[in-house]
């Protein structure tokens, strides 16, 4: 079974190259694969449903409130014009609960989100890791890089 507006875990890849053909692959040219992975991690690849009621995030990718409302305040004039013309989501006009029901969005929300830190993906998946846990889920979060590891290698790769 899978959830967040997914018809197979394996689309998870597909969202995620459509997302960087229009917004980047980064620097190193792994945008691809954080966000496999980021998709890997907080649901299992659409696999994994919070269970809580208003859930702690939202969509394929979990992103929170605080987050969501960040990415749509600080996002360049150009990268949402190129997400509508590409995929007609008008990222100002976004609701949170959307991407609960939209792996497209969530994704071109995960990829906007990492847009906005000046660091480069790592290249390995343990640097990716840490990564992830320094500026996705931060030191409050209850990931682990380990977790994030054993899922990217799961369900990521």
């Amino acid at each position: 079974m899978v959830f967040y507006g997914l018809a197979r875990p394996q689309h998870v890849r597909d969202y995620a190259r459509n997302v960087c053909d229009v917004l980047g692959r980064g620097v190193n040219n792994n945008a691809m694969q954080m966000l496999i992975e980021t998709a890997a991690q907080e649901t299992q690849c659409g696999q994994y449903r919070d269970p809580s009621p208003d859930g702690a995030g939202r969509g394929l990718c979990q992103i929170d409130l605080i987050a969501f409302n960040d990415v749509k305040d600080r996002t360049r004039e150009h990268n949402v014009g190129m997400v509508f013309e590409a995929f007609n989501i008008d990222v100002r006009a976004l609701d949170h609960r959307e991407l609960d029901h939209s792996p497209l969005a969530s994704m071109v929300m995960c990829r906007l989100f990492y847009i906005l830190i000046p660091d480069l993906f790592p290249i390995t998946v343990e640097g990716r890791a840490a990564y992830w846990k320094r500026h996705y889920n931060t030191r409050l979060g209850a990931g682990t890089e380990a977790e994030y590891i054993e899922n990217a290698k799961r369900f990521g790769a």
